[in-house]
């Protein structure tokens, strides 16, 4: 079961779970702690290779733990496919540039305002890809962006308020928050 793909989904899920629940609450607290403050651009950095030793970790353990086997890998997916290659710099370089904007966003806001503007990306992601990719969304994904904007709005409400709003929107608010989305992949519907 180690080296099945349902096994690397579920870990992946789990890894990526918690890696995103903690991202905005450390980022927000290294921006704001008293001392001496590091530059945001070294920690996209930093962040960027060890996602990179993650990555080179994982066609480690499926070439058979074999240094040769994972350069005849690398070669044939990066180099011999520089089109290939080039169509995901792309992606890369804006993901770079948006990291760096969340540190800035991370020091300049406060932490629940940060997290649910940071809970867009969800959306804008899924819009381009609707009108860009011309991919269709399954009636599932749509009603998680719907709920996902109705947390958003909800959130942008003054907080005096809160006590008298219906319990689904309290409850939508707080799955909102809880990063409610959907994740279609072969057949299975995953709620992050």
């Amino acid at each position: 079961m180690e080296n099945s793909p349902e096994f690397y989904k579920y870990v992946s899920l789990v890894v990526l779970t918690v890696q995103n629940a903690a991202v905005g609450l450390s980022m927000r607290y290294a921006r704001i702690r008293p001392g001496e403050m590091f530059l945001s651009s070294t920690a996209v950095v930093m962040s960027e290779l060890v996602k990179l030793f993650t990555c080179l970790l994982i066609v480690f353990k499926e070439e058979d733990s074999s240094l040769g086997k994972v350069k005849i890998a690398i070669h044939e997916q990066i180099i011999r496919q520089p089109m290939d290659t080039l169509k995901v710099c792309i992606p890369s370089l804006i993901y770079v540039v948006q990291n760096n904007l969340l540190y800035l966003a991370a020091s300049n806001l406060d932490a629940a305002t940060y997290q649910v503007t940071y809970q867009l990306k969800i959306l804008t992601a899924a819009l381009f890809t609707v009108t860009i990719l011309r991919r269709k969304l399954i009636s599932t994904q749509w009603l998680s962006l719907v709920v996902l904007v109705t947390g958003i709005q909800c959130f942008s409400l003054d907080a005096k308020y809160t006590a008298e709003l219906p319990i689904f929107t309290i409850w939508t608010r707080h799955m909102c928050n809880q990063r409610l989305y959907s994740v279609k992949r072969k057949g299975v519907l995953l709620w992050v």
